[in-house]
């Protein structure tokens, strides 16, 4: 039943399994259903031969036959328990790199993932139905009609009043169905919603506290906990009904039964046995139909998992590893490329085309939502294009595998998120290939070195949730090694500087340099004028457009242009543009006397900047 629905690619070669041992588990409950007829069978020799007979040895010989048989029995039950404890676990191995996939590949191509990380908690559902006894009660459920049959044998209205509470059974079933497939998606829905505030919480305590948002948040989580458990609460109360409605009925069955052998033991249609046979096979007849009833929690569940894990594993399609190309060493070329942030249609970056050779270093500069992440991201690949292209040697990144993509490019986000791991591990990006003297390298290349040793366990310092008691500062510098970690020919690095003191500047710019020196490509986004000491190309962007790309030199002679127009216009002007302006050069760092806190200026097309935009 749970596998009545469609599945994805990737799920029928994750449930293989089950149709490879579905014969071999077919076969044993073949064998442990006969077993089951053994009970009734012994009593029913018990009452129409050993007592007449007083036999003793009679007695003995069926206790030890059916003795055998419960042992068999017990055996067949663990083993196919087993297999599908097995299958389950194969379930969950086979999805494991495609849910993975999911989780860090949807946002970036669609927008927010639909309930979070729900379909790792999908995943988990289907393997605890797979391993339990749902599937295996759903494998027994074609053995009803032989004991119907074995019933009928003893009398036709034994066999006529089970197969009539299989009916009553299956119809609540049904109704249950009906009743609780909507109440088990909206707890589905809610508990997801609850999940994702407790995360959020979680990642921003320290703001709640500080602003003394915390009774707002209660509020808030309040307001989840008790949509989430009406839902849940009616779904289990429903659910519980049906369970009680269905134990209460069978134990009437029960009697109806022995009530029914008792009236025809008088009548001398039958003999004492059958009484107690006929009640412990009805029993079992309807077993079945129980056990599915009761794990049909889970099975819905399970199902509408199913259904929720098709839709994103569609949705992010598993890619294809291309044959891969010669490492770039040339050019980068973007060329009328416009995007907007996955699943949204407000473009934030248009048009954009430029071009950096190998040994250049570009400083991408504007206001706040100007676009200058969208463009770090196209470039790395991490956001779609629209339109137009990003190419490496004149290759799109595509054709690159995933392998060689994380040694041709090295990539510092605006937010730094570092994970659970050692230091060394973080800057080696957890590559198992990775090996101590290029992850030396990174950190020196980085200047980070000697910030690491002096942490406790130096390169083994564990960080932990938060950043393992690391500073923004600290946490950024790592993040510029892990950047650096292999020589990517690409680096791009997204506000690099935000949270950096002197000496982290200072190391920032000579990591700059040497990407430069040795033949790669740096792209930097940046509010600080230091960077613009380092690199040989400004772009400016504004609106989600570009609005200059010019070198350094042209870039300075047009910003001392704008200084003399502005001290003329207004001496108050002069104090704050003292000093001269960053020049191109490797080995140049700012002027003695600039300000560490204004950048370069960026005015609409056509007119001159003033030093209110420099800021910006």
């Amino acid at each position: 039943m749970i596998l009545a629905i469609r599945l994805s690619p990737e799920m029928r070669f994750a449930v293989a399994p089950m149709r490879g041992v579905l014969a071999p588990v077919l076969a044993i409950s073949s064998v442990y259903n006969v077993l089951l007829l053994s009970g009734s069978f012994f009593m029913l020799l018990v009452y129409d031969d050993v007592l007449p007979s007083r036999s003793v040895p009679s007695l003995i010989s069926l206790l030890v036959l059916v003795a055998l048989a419960y042992g068999f029995q017990a055996l067949l039950d663990v083993v196919r328990g087993r297999i599908m404890v097995h299958v389950g676990s194969l379930f969950m191995r086979r999805l494991s790199d495609r849910v993975l996939d999911v989780v860090s590949q949807y946002e970036l191509s669609r927008g927010a993932l639909p309930n979070g990380t729900q379909i790792v908690r999908d995943v988990d559902t289907v393997r605890s139905y797979l391993s339990g006894a749902g599937p295996l009660a759903i494998v027994d459920l074609p053995w009803i009609v032989i004991y119907l049959l074995v019933l009928s044998l003893f009398h036709w209205s034994l066999g006529l009043i089970a197969l009539a509470g299989v009916g009553v059974l299956v119809t609540l079933m049904v109704v249950n169905n009906r009743l609780t497939e909507p109440l088990a998606l909206a707890t589905v829905r809610t508990g997801a919603q609850r999940a994702t505030l407790a995360e959020a919480t979680l990642r921003n305590a320290e703001t709640l506290k500080a602003l003394g948002m915390a009774s707002a948040r209660h509020a808030e989580w309040h307001a989840a906990e008790a949509e989430y458990l009406a839902a849940n609460d009616r779904f289990s109360y429903i659910s519980s009904t049906m369970s009680g409605l269905t134990k209460a009925f069978r134990m009437l069955l029960q009697s109806a039964t022995l009530a029914l052998g008792a009236f025809l033991v008088i009548n001398g249609s039958a003999t004492g046995g059958v009484i107690i046979a006929s009640s412990i096979l009805s029993a079992r007849a309807l077993a079945p139909v129980e056990q599915i009833i009761a794990n049909w929690k889970a099975m819905i569940g399970s199902r509408q998992a199913l259904s929720r894990m098709r839709e994103l594993l569609e949705s992010v399609p598993e890619r294809i590893e291309p044959m891969g190309l010669a490492l770039p060493t040339t050019n980068l070329t973007v060329q009328g490329v416009a995007a907007a942030p996955p699943g949204l249609r407000a473009v934030t970056l248009l048009d954009a085309s430029f071009q950096l050779v190998a040994g250049q270093a570009l400083a991408v500069v504007g206001r706040s939502g100007s676009g200058k992440t969208t463009l770090a991201r196209v470039i790395c690949g991490v956001w779609p294009v629209v339109r137009g292209s990003v190419r490496l040697d004149g290759a799109t990144l595509d054709q690159w595998s995933s392998d060689q993509l994380a040694s041709i490019i090295g990539y510092m986000p605006q937010s730094i998120e570092l994970f659970r791991g050692t230091i060394a591990q973080n800057i080696a990006r957890f590559r198992a290939d990775a090996n101590r003297e290029a992850v030396l390298a990174a950190a020196r290349a980085a200047d980070c070195h000697d910030l690491i040793v002096r942490l406790e366990n130096g390169y083994d310092h564990l960080i932990g949730p938060g950043g393992g008691g690391l500073s923004a500062g600290q946490q950024q510098r790592i993040a510029l090694a892990r950047a650096l970690y292999g020589n990517p020919f690409l680096v791009v690095l997204d506000e690099p500087n935000s949270n950096l003191d002197y000496e982290g500047e200072m190391a920032l710019g000579a990591a700059i340099r040497g990407v430069r020196e040795r033949g790669g490509m740096v792209v930097v986004v940046a509010h600080r004028p230091s960077v613009i000491a380092h690199v040989s190309h400004i772009l400016a962007m504004n609106g989600g457009k570009i609005e200059r790309f010019e070198g350094v030199a042209e870039f300075t002679r047009r910003m001392r242009r704008n200084a003399e127009i502005e001290r003329a216009s207004t001496p108050e002007a002069a104090d704050s543009l003292d000093g001269p302006v960053p020049v191109d050069g490797a080995n140049s760092a700012p002027a003695s006397g600039t300000s560490t806190e204004t950048t370069p200026a960026v005015a609409p097309a056509g007119e001159p900047a003033t030093p209110a935009e420099i800021q910006s």
